[in-house]
């Protein structure tokens, strides 16, 4: 057995989840903020024609996924970021965001010509990228996070990167909801070219956004570069699993080689529901004012009872600083006291030491859930 498994730290949402099931099955009504998963219905239209290809016979599907889909993802990065991509080239569909972040380390990492690799994580951040890295047998590098939550750069010192083989980035970044400059890419990937590794941006919240657009990696070039996106936050599809793996030419080369051997080709009906997603974006516009409405009423009654929100400036998410009044300011007693009272949020310190201090509320409740949540809110803070 892969000895690396045995290192694993338990998956943060599966303890969160069994706190949540045991106060339930005590009958105690939980309004849910802790896990960043869409409540809201999946469009009808990309529903509709998920149905209008079902078809009598089934089929393998092709793992390099249906041409019509590369060119409406090509496309979508056209329109949205104004990066030029080669359908057949620089675009892979991938089950979800999920298996990219993976699988990328099947790509890149395992290499015993190069001897030890490393690979660059944040210190706060989704924990699929530190696993991958260790389930590939690399060593993680934790990157500290200035004050604007990005990654310290400078902190990569020569003999690390020298061992680099990817650095991960997720801007729009969860928990914090902070964004990152095009400028920053540019120093990302520049310093990729020197020394010879991979950047790899997860862009899950990429259009989930208040008040501008955030940028892309690709924007910054494509060589080396390889930005991870998906449907599941912009579409409310997370059970459809349907994103895309887009960028340095190589590298989707090589994935697209390996996929068939994974078992992990999209079925055609979640593909052609996925065209009809990415071909459209007055959904994602009415999902945007949603998420902005609860925003609003979320951290309206967080602010009047002295509560500090940072960041926030992107995804559905607000990251929420505890209050001096709780015991050495820990986001786990924090959240505990408020699930206490009936509101579940994701302690900061399960996704890295730096978030030891915050808490993270996902937007994602009805407009309802959320309102009876701010009454309970205001009453107890």
């Amino acid at each position: 057995m892969n000895s690396a498994i045995e290192t694993l730290a338990p998956y943060a949402f599966t303890a969160l989840s069994q706190r949540k099931s045991a106060l339930q099955s005590q009958g105690m009504e939980l309004f849910d903020f802790g896990i960043g998963d869409p409540q809201d219905p999946t469009p009808a239209f990309i529903r509709q024609s998920l149905t209008d290809a079902l078809q009598p016979e089934s089929r393998y599907p092709t793992a390099a996924g249906l041409p019509e889909l590369r060119q409406a993802i090509a496309g979508w990065f056209g329109r949205r970021f104004s990066v030029t991509l080669d359908p057949d080239v620089h675009v892979l569909p991938a089950n979800g965001s999920k298996e990219a972040l993976f699988n990328l380390g099947t790509a890149l990492l395992d290499d015993p010509r190069r001897g030890p690799q490393a690979v660059g994580v944040p210190e706060l951040a989704y924990q699929v990228y530190a696993d991958s890295a260790w389930l590939h047998h690399a060593e993680v590098i934790h990157l500290p996070l200035g004050s604007d939550w990005l990654p310290d750069l400078s902190a990569l010192t020569p003999e690390v990167l020298g061992r680099l083989r990817l650095l991960w980035l997720n801007y729009p970044n969860n928990p914090t909801g902070a964004v990152a400059p095009l400028s920053y890419y540019r120093e990302a990937l520049a310093l990729a070219e020197r020394w010879g590794f991979y950047v790899a941006s997860d862009e899950a919240y990429s259009e989930l956004w208040y008040d501008s657009p955030p940028t892309s990696l690709l924007q910054a070039g494509l060589g080396r570069a390889i930005a991870i996106n998906t449907l599941s936050k912009r579409s409310n599809m997370t059970a459809y699993r349907s994103g895309v793996i887009a960028g340095d030419a190589q590298v989707v080369a090589a994935l697209r080689g390996v996929r068939p051997r994974m078992g992990v080709a999209t079925p055609e009906f979640i593909q052609r529901a996925a065209v009809a997603a990415w071909e459209d974006e007055a959904h994602v516009t009415a999902q945007r004012r949603r998420y902005a409405e609860r925003r609003a009423l979320l951290i309206d009654v967080l602010e009047r009872k002295g509560l500090t929100v940072d960041a926030s400036e992107a995804t559905f998410y607000l990251w929420v600083r505890v209050p001096e009044w709780v015991e050495q300011r820990s986001s786990r007693q924090f959240a505990e006291w408020l699930l206490e009272r009936g509101i579940v949020v994701l302690p900061g310190e399960f996704l890295g030491v730096r978030g030891a201090t915050h808490v993270r509320l996902a937007l994602v409740p009805p407009l309802e859930t959320c309102q009876r949540a701010a009454e309970i809110l205001d009453r107890v803070l």
